[in-house]
């Protein structure tokens, strides 16, 4: 199990995603864009099409740092929305957590490629000696 996985599970107030910060006009500035970035991609690897209605929201406030097309939305926060919209993302990556634990998609197994067509008993051998497959490499 990941550290960040064990973590969520056992001691979920201890959970804190790792935002980047920068300094600007004397001002320490929390990066969010890129976690949320991240986490985005990571929904976009599965099918999140059975999340709940009731946690949209919560996947919402992620998207709204993580998605280009919110980027507008971002402009028209004032500065207490805007520290309030970041405050939004922790709760909301452990309540998508807890209910993904609580609800696990299944899980296809992967099946085996085969590049070449399958030998027939009464074909000649690949190995190349001539004889029929069932006389040759069949029985090794």
């Amino acid at each position: 199990m990941s550290d960040i996985a064990e973590r969520l599970e056992s001691y979920p107030d201890q959970f804190e995603p790792l935002f980047g910060t920068r300094e600007a006009e004397g001002q320490e500035l929390t990066i969010v864009e890129e976690w949320c970035f991240g986490y985005l991609r990571g929904v976009a690897l599965s099918d999140w099409s059975t999340l709940p209605a009731e946690l949209q929201p919560e996947l919402d406030a992620i998207a709204l740092h993580g998605s280009e097309e919110q980027f507008s939305a971002l402009d028209n926060l004032t500065a207490d929305e805007f520290i309030a919209s970041i405050e939004r993302i922790t709760p909301a990556a452990l309540a998508l957590y807890q209910y993904w634990i609580a609800n696990p998609q299944p899980v296809e197994a992967p099946q085996p490629i085969r590049n070449e067509a399958k030998v027939g008993r009464n074909d000649p051998c690949p190995c190349g000696s001539g004889k029929k497959y069932k006389q040759c490499c069949l029985a090794k």
